[in-house]
Formats: C-alpha cells, sequence, structure tokens
C-alpha cells in the first residue's frame, strides 16, 4: 500500500483543501510518473501562474516554502525513476520522512549542477602517464575511475557507472543514494550510448598509441565503446596469470624489504613499499593477517636506535594489539626524533651519537651512515686525514672504554707493535745497505792503487785531509 495525492500533499504542508486539490489536478494529472518530465522552469512557472488565473478557487497564493517543496517533489520522482524504483510513499510514512528525503533529493540536484559543471574540464583530461604496459595500469586505472567519477553522464549519474563491474543493474536501498544509482542505472538505451563513447575518447585519449595496450584496445575502436574498452584491459591486465605476477612481486619486495637507516633508505618509503606490498596481496585474494604482519614487522626493522623503542612497542601490542598502519606511524615518528637529535654531515655529531667498534670503515670522516662514531681500524692515510684528526682524541678515548677487542688499548698496542718492528727492520735494511755500499767503495779504492809512491798515500792522505778538515796540519797551524 502507499499514500494517496491527498496524503502526500498534506504532508507536504498544503493543508488547505482548495490549495491541495489544484495542486494535484495540475502536477498529477498523469500520475507521480509524468513529473518526470517536468523541468525545474516548467515548475516556478506552474506555480507563479497560480497567483494570476481566475478559473475554479483560484487565486492561491503559494510560499517560497510551498514552491520549493513542489520543486523538491519533482527532483525526488526523477532520482526514484533514474534508479528504476516506484516513484511513490509507502503507507505510514510521516510528514518528516517525507520531508527529508524531498530534501535530500533538493540537496543532491544542486551538487549533481555544480559537478557537472566541473566535470566538463574533465572531458579532454590528460592523465599522468599514458598506460603502456602492465606497469602502469594501476595508475592508469585508479586515475580512469577518479576522473569519470567527477563527470556528470547524460543520465545524470557520474560516467563510473558505464565501467562498473556488474552488468545488471540493480539497486541497494541500503547504502547511500549516490553510490547506489551506479550499479541501478541500465547499461543500455540512447543515454548511456552518449556515455559509453565519451569513456572511450577519454580512454584512448590516455592509452600511448605504441603501446601493447593499444594493441588490445584497437580491434574495438569501431565500436567507440569505452566500456568494451576497458573490459579489454582488464582482462589482459586482470587476468588470473598476472595477479599471480603481482602477488609473486609482492611477495618478492617483502622477503627483502629491509630498513637500516634513514641514509641509505628512508622510513617514508620503507613504509610505503610495505603497505603496497600488502595492499596487492589483498586486492589479489591474498590477504595477509594483521598479527602475522605485525610479528614480521620488528625484524624487517634492524636500526640499532630504534630496537628499545621498538621493544617498547611490542608489549604495547601484547597487551593492545593495533592495526600494523598505526604502528609505522608510531615508528615514523621516533625516527623524525631520532634525525633531530643525530646529524648525518660529515664533521659533526651530536652528543648522544653512539660509537661503533665492527663494520667497515667510512670513506670520508669518522661517521658512519646512521650517524655513530666508527671507533675500529683506519689506515694510515684516513687516520692522518683533516675529516679523522679532530676525532684522534675521542676515538681513543673511545677505545679505551670499549673493554678490549678490537679497537681497544690491546689492539691499539698490538699495532704499535707492529709498526716498532717495522721501524726496525726498515732501519737494518738501510744499514745493510750502507754497509754494501762502503765495502764496494773500498773495493774500488784498493784495485787502482797498484804500485808506486802513490800506493803509500795513506798517511799523506790523513795529512792532506787534515790540511783541510781540521787534521793534524790544520791543528799545528
Amino acid at each position: 500500500m502507499v499514500l494517496s495525492n491527498v496524503q502526500i500533499f498534506t504532508n507536504l504542508g498544503f493543508s488547505t483543501a482548495p490549495t491541495r486539490n489544484a495542486l494535484i489536478a495540475d502536477f498529477l494529472s498523469g500520475g507521480m510518473d509524468g513529473l518526470v518530465h517536468m523541468s525545474e522552469d516548467d515548475v516556478r512557472d506552474a506555480c507563479t501562474s497560480y497567483a494570476k488565473r481566475s478559473d475554479g478557487n483560484f487565486p492561491i497564493i503559494l510560499t517560497t516554502l510551498q514552491r520549493q517543496r513542489m520543486k523538491s517533489l519533482v527532483l525526488w520522482v526523477k532520482d526514484m525513476k533514474r534508479a528504476r524504483q516506484a516513484a511513490s510513499f509507502p503507507t505510514g510514512t510521516s510528514s518528516a520522512d517525507m520531508l527529508a528525503a524531498l530534501d535530500a533529493s533538493l540537496e543532491r540536484a544542486g551538487t549533481r549542477k555544480e559537478q557537472k559543471k566541473v566535470g566538463e574540464t574533465y572531458l579532454d583530461h590528460k592523465f599522468t602517464n599514458k598506460l603502456k604496459s602492465q606497469a602502469q595500469y594501476e595508475k592508469f586505472s585508479e586515475e580512469l575511475e577518479s576522473t569519470l567519477s567527477m563527470i556528470v553522464g547524460s543520465q545524470g549519474v557520474p560516467l563510473i557507472y558505464v565501467i562498473r563491474e556488474e552488468e545488471a543493474a540493480s539497486f541497494d536501498d541500503t547504502i547511500p543514494y549516490e553510490e547506489a544509482i551506479i550499479q541501478a542505472v541500465p547499461l543500455s538505451g540512447d543515454k548511456f550510448n552518449i556515455d559509453k563513447r565519451t569513456v572511450h575518447q577519454l580512454v584512448m585519449n590516455n592509452v600511448h598509441e605504441d603501446s601493447d595496450a593499444y594493441t588490445y584496445v584497437k580491434p574495438l575502436l569501431r565500436r567507440r565503446d569505452g566500456r568494451q574498452d576497458v573490459l579489454a584491459l582488464r582482462e589482459r591486465y586482470n587476468s588470473d596469470a598476472t595477479q599471480q605476477t603481482i602477488i609473486n612481486e609482492a611477495k618478492s619486495t617483502l622477503d627483502s624489504l629491509r630498513y637500516k637507516n634513514e641514509r641509505s633508505f628512508s622510513f617514508e618509503r620503507f613504509s610505503s613499499k610495505l603497505q603496497k606490498a600488502y595492499d596487492e596481496l589483498e586486492d589479489n585474494g591474498r590477504a595477509v593477517h594483521n598479527g602475522d604482519i605485525v610479528d614480521a614487522l620488528w625484524s624487517r626493522i634492524q636500526d640499532s636506535s630504534l630496537q628499545t623503542y621498538l621493544a617498547s612497542l611490542r608489549v604495547d601490542y601484547q597487551r593492545n594489539q593495533r592495526d600494523y598502519k598505526l604502528i609505522l606511524q608510531d615508528i615514523a615518528a621516533e625516527v623524525a626524533n631520532i634525525k633531530k637529535k643525530v646529524s648525518f654531515a660529515p664533521g659533526t655529531r651530536e652528543v648522544n651519537a653512539t660509537y661503533v667498534l665492527e663494520g667497515t670503515c667510512p670513506k670520508n670522516g669518522v661517521h658512519t651512515d646512521d650517524g655513530s662514531v666508527f671507533i675500529g681500524s683506519y689506515s694510515r692515510n684516513q687516520w692522518a686525514s683533516d675529516l679523522v684528526r679532530p676525532y684522534h682524541g675521542e676515538i681513543m678515548e673511545a677505545r679505551s672504554k670499549n673493554g678490549g677487542g678490537k679497537g681497544s688499548d690491546e689492539g691499539a698496542s698490538s699495532r704499535n707493535k707492529k709498526r716498532r718492528a717495522n721501524a726496525v727492520k726498515r732501519s737494518k735494511r738501510k744499514i745493510r745497505k750502507l754497509k754494501a755500499q762502503l765495502s764496494a767503495a773500498r773495493t774500488v779504492s784498493a784495485g787502482t792503487c797498484t804500485g808506486g809512491e802513490d800506493c803509500n798515500s795513506d798517511d799523506k792522505s790523513s795529512d792532506n785531509a787534515g790540511d783541510s778538515f781540521g787534521g793534524k796540519r790544520s791543528k799545528q797551524s
């Protein structure tokens, strides 16, 4: 059972019988369905004419509120017909419920009008990247759906309805009207033909002509059917084989994804890649339980400066389990705090920075990737460089406090012993070389003096040498 016309207009606030009867006769002579063909101008002209007419019980003066309610009634009937629903109110519908439904239709009409103006600017919209292959399909699909949601088609519904998954039309009155109408509009008729050509134009403007994607839609060009274009792309890029490829890539990403420090790989990027991988698994029917994600999260974060904070988060999680995305937000905030405390610039260090004994020596300066001071072994050239020299005292002190091992006093003592041993070896080699040179010189001198007075010249040589270099004669003189 449904409300009668008299009851409907009574609920709308037309309590006077002559006014109510005149409106019913004028507006509902063809029933509620007849209002579908009335425009806003028709409603306004009809309401205005009552004050000038003299037939029957006229003139009738309608208030502004009454005129607005008549306009809202027409818009509500159009909304129902657009959704292929009966334009009637069930028996027992209160005045408040009826007016709320009409107000919602009036508000939707205003929003639709504004959206239609905005949507006109998207008809020739160029996407960020034209579709070429599987790599761009996800972003292409997201941008296509976003764009079609902004454009109001000839049926008064966003063009996203053209590429919906379900072929059959159905209206779900348990969800908001704006969502339900997308599933309720039939994919047939003259207005649908107009809309599917608009979608075709938008798709072709954003598919690269020299690509695999173009080959999949090329056989459909003559149809100018945007729905068939999108279905062809989905069949290629959303097939079981393609989904399995996406699943494998997501798993591979998760297997290798680790966060070590900000310099090598920012936490923001780590978080983004992590969430994307899990989202792709969920989109392809392989969703991972939140508890399993959190369990694996702790070992993925290997930054030593975060381990204490992670331990506290693990304890909190045991008491109050939360979504892993919220935990990532907490860790991101802690990373930001650490970045404020530790400077990564060469030659500068915050007082709270840690010391690192193991690992690879920095190529420049004394700081590792996470901002810690390296106190292990340096090469001779590095140790003497201008970037390391100011830290000699600090490094030696840190080594002494390390309690032995590589880089401690024991290590330093061992290196000093090696240096002294090497110095002794170098000195011995120099002495042996000098002795060899002296011996060679004496051999040459002995071979030259073979006889005569000149060979007995040791004393003379000594005397002569004394003349010039402080010998006996020079002293006597």
